[in-house]
């Protein structure tokens, strides 16, 4: 009972955080990444930003940020160059063509090489127009990236509201499922109490039946020992006795026997003379003699007689009833410890309110509820302005599908309606329609290629800039470190928790390891959870009640002092000094001092005499049978009469030896426990007392010990508030910003491809389309085949005027 076992903290069940493989595709991701890095390389925060917040907008350091914008501007230098460049190179080129130059001529010049450098342009412009496809398929991709990424950010935003408001409102059960662990405490101590008797009276019980029991049953195994000798004692005198009267009986048999074979003798004559003295040795050989144990005996009984049996159950008793005497004596005690009881439950239950996150992060809590409440009512805006969004991105990826197609069909056309040795001037319709289409895309290219890039440089800027001022510095923790270096009030978590100095990159570290925000918030510097929680004031009223009890256990008696005194006297009685040496002397000598058996043999031979009387033979026959039957009781009675005795001497013999040796000792241990149990009984009960009162304050001690360590280490983890921080980055990093720059990477690579596009466009458009003049010599010197419409070989005419 000295420490019971806590359940541990039921963690609530949370939304899952947004997945970040759900963003944009990582190999696309790395490549727009990288070449971001490139571009700025320099750390975050940068130098001119450190001390903004004390910089007037008219002295905002310009050189400063340009220097460190220096990447951006570049490539913001070639997006403005190519927005220059491309509508005047477009506008000279159509110029140039207008008046038959860049390819404006409609005439080719046909050679033994024209087959493969068609085929060369035809290869390049393929593989520039695939180039361009995967920039358009990564353009779709990512336009669609960035409209799921702001739905799954707006479900990601309330999830996430919703996590921590069940975070918030877990602490606050939390710290009540940690205060409300002192009721099982409270009660079990309670429940002891009330069973004061059971509890206390129980081993104060076991702890004197430690002494107590073996000492009474040391001496109803004396008791059980003097019986047993006492029986003993009765059973050699009652066999002694039976011996006696079986040699009295065989005495007279002999005696009577030895005067009626006399006279028969003596009627014989001389005859039977040597029969006479086998009849004056017709007479009982031994003496049968025990030393005199009665006072031995009257002694042993005396003591069994005593009421030792009444003495051992009245101290059997007394030990039976200690509960119900502790549970009479300390009723008082009882009332007054329930009601520190009570005492110690209001301490605890007021802890609640003296602890300061709860409270804190209910107020954390209302300002998220109005923080969330203010976002619902742009969320139909930010889905609108979205969708308007997802238009222009599928309009702008449309337009360089139709340029493809373009080109594609160019592609399609083109060599299909292309014959090998055919007249540039006689090309069909379907080739001349394939040069028509790359001639399309160029133009059309020219056309929007300045809006293109004007496009990409507004995305690239915001995108890149949201990269690496905001999400690339969030995922290496420097933008926090940052914040917490602006000092902003609004972020001062001592508006809610006074006297906390921690920053938010020390609150976020912590809670990416899910510590609790007692520890997180150290708010050991500043609430004292040990005073808090203590409660000795009222446990030490709890010792001392139950150790100011006068607790008194009813004298226990092993056995009187007539009693021990009677023990002592049968120790002294010389019952271990009783000698049967002169029964033993007797036990191996003849019972009579002549052979019965034999004299009768004798009897009968003389009976065989016919000479005699007939009377005499009757006589000595019949007399010859008596000594037979006297034999026969001598063996079948009177020796196992003696042979019993002995058995029973033997027994009483090895019982009487050891016993006083025995009493001594016993006597000795009921005066040592009874001495103990006089002398040592109320220290005893203290210590045992002092054992119990320790173990019901060990409950609580081991409650506030776990509370403490619970506080302090278990409850309010907030890793939920990491994961909110987390799920937020995730939504605008992965699933917006690099979806966007996904998009403006994806559209600026298309853009720039689109150069080579043109240029290989229009000179492949010259081997498909229909020329107006013919060129089929591979050399000067062939012959030239002179057409309708060649003016430039006509001999000049002299014109008369009209």
């Amino acid at each position: 009972m000295n420490a019971m076992n806590f359940p541990n903290l039921t963690r609530p069940s949370y939304i899952p955080d947004p997945d970040p493989a759900l963003g944009i595709n990582n190999v696309f991701s790395d490549m727009v990444h990288s070449y971001l890095n490139n571009v700025q390389t320099n750390p975050f925060p940068p130098p001119f930003l450190k001390s903004l917040t004390n910089i007037s907008l008219s002295s905002f350091p310009i050189k400063e940020a340009l220097i460190y914008e220096i990447g951006f501007l570049v490539a913001l230098a070639i997006g403005v160059l190519y927005f220059v460049l491309m509508p005047l190179i477009g506008m000279f080129f159509c110029c140039c063509r207008c008046c038959g130059n860049c390819g404006g001529k409609m005439y080719q010049k046909q050679t033994k090489n024209t087959l493969c450098k068609r085929r060369t342009i035809y290869m390049f412009l393929l593989v520039t127009t695939l180039i361009i496809l995967a920039g358009n398929i990564c353009m779709f991709y990512s336009n669609s990236k960035i409209s799921s990424g702001v739905n799954d950010g707006i479900s990601s935003f309330n999830s996430t509201i919703k996590n921590v408001n069940t975070y918030i409102n877990s602490v606050s059960q939390e710290v009540d499922f940690v205060i409300g662990q002192s009721d099982p405490v409270i009660n079990s101590a309670n429940s002891s109490i009330s069973g004061i008797g059971t509890e206390l009276g129980g081993m104060i019980q076991t702890e004197i039946q430690k002494v107590a029991n073996p000492i009474l049953d040391l001496v109803v195994q004396t008791v059980t020992g003097l019986n047993d000798t006492a029986n003993a004692l009765q059973i050699v005198n009652n066999s002694f006795n039976s011996l006696i009267e079986e040699q009295k009986i065989i005495q007279a048999n002999l005696s009577s026997l030895q005067n009626s074979i006399n006279n028969t003798l003596i009627k014989c004559g001389a005859k039977c003379s040597s029969a006479q003295s086998s009849v004056d040795s017709l007479v009982f050989d031994v003496s049968y003699q025990i030393p005199d144990f009665s006072d031995q005996g009257k002694k042993i009984n005396d003591f069994l007689n005593s009421g030792v049996d009444s003495t051992l159950q009245k101290a059997r008793k007394v030990i039976t009833d200690i509960p119900d005497t502790v549970y009479n004596q300390t009723i008082k005690t009882v009332q007054d410890v329930q009601k520190e009881l009570n005492n110690i439950r209001s301490s605890i239950n007021d802890t609640k309110n003296s602890i300061p996150v709860a409270s804190t992060l209910s107020s954390v809590s209302s300002s998220l509820n109005n923080f969330s409440s203010s976002a619902d009512q742009y969320f139909p805006d930010v889905k609108k302005y979205d969708y308007y969004r997802w238009i222009v991105g599928l309009i702008l990826s449309c337009f360089f599908l139709f340029l493809i197609v373009c080109i594609l069909f160019g592609m399609t056309c083109g060599p299909l309606g292309l014959k090998g040795n055919e007249d540039p001037t006689e090309r069909n319709c379907a080739s001349n329609s394939g040069g028509d289409f790359f001639m399309a895309s160029v133009g059309f290219s020219f056309i929007f290629s300045w809006l293109l890039i004007l496009i990409v440089v507004i995305l690239f800027l915001v995108g890149g800039h949201g990269y690496t001022l905001i999400c690339r510095p969030w995922a290496n923790h420097q933008l926090i470190e940052y914040v917490d270096s602006l000092h902003i009030p609004e972020l001062n978590l001592s508006r809610y928790i006074e006297n906390v100095t921690i920053n938010i990159s020390t609150l976020y570290s912590d809670c990416q390891n899910d510590n609790a925000l007692w520890t997180t918030l150290s708010l050991d510097n500043t609430y004292n959870l040990d005073q808090t929680l203590n409660i000795t004031q009222y446990t030490d009223k709890v010792r001392n009640t139950i150790d100011n009890t006068n607790i008194t256990i009813n004298n226990i008696n092993f056995l009187d002092s007539n009693q021990k005194n009677q023990i002592s006297t049968v120790s002294n009685s010389g019952i271990d000094t009783l000698n049967f040496t002169a029964f033993r002397s007797q036990l191996n000598r003849n019972i009579t001092k002549v052979n019965l058996l034999a004299f009768a043999d004798q009897l009968n031979t003389l009976a065989s005499d016919s000479s005699l009387a007939s009377n005499v033979i009757s006589e000595l026959k019949q007399e010859a049978t008596s000594l037979q039957q006297v034999d026969n009781q001598i063996n079948t009675k009177l020796i196992p009469a003696v042979q019993s005795l002995n058995i029973s001497i033997l027994n009483l013999e090895s019982k009487s030896k050891v016993l006083p040796a025995t009493l001594n000792n016993t006597l000795q241990k009921i005066n040592d426990a009874q001495l103990f149990v006089d002398t040592q009984a109320t220290s005893l009960i203290k210590n045992t007392t002092l054992v119990y009162v320790n173990k019901i304050l060990g409950l609580f001690q081991s409650y506030v010990d776990w509370a403490k360590n619970m506080l302090r280490t278990n409850v309010a983890r907030c890793g939920p508030i990491a994961s909110a921080v987390n799920s937020a980055y995730v939504v605008a990093c992965v699933y917006v910003v690099e979806s966007l720059n996904a998009f403006w990477f994806s559209m600026g690579w298309c853009t720039i491809f689109l150069i080579p596009g043109i240029i290989l466009s229009v000179k492949l458009a010259k081997y498909y389309r229909r020329m107006k003049t013919s060129d089929i010599y591979d050399n000067e010197y062939d012959q030239m085949e002179l057409t309708p419409s060649s003016q430039q070989f006509l001999f000049p005419r002299v014109q008369g005027k009209a």
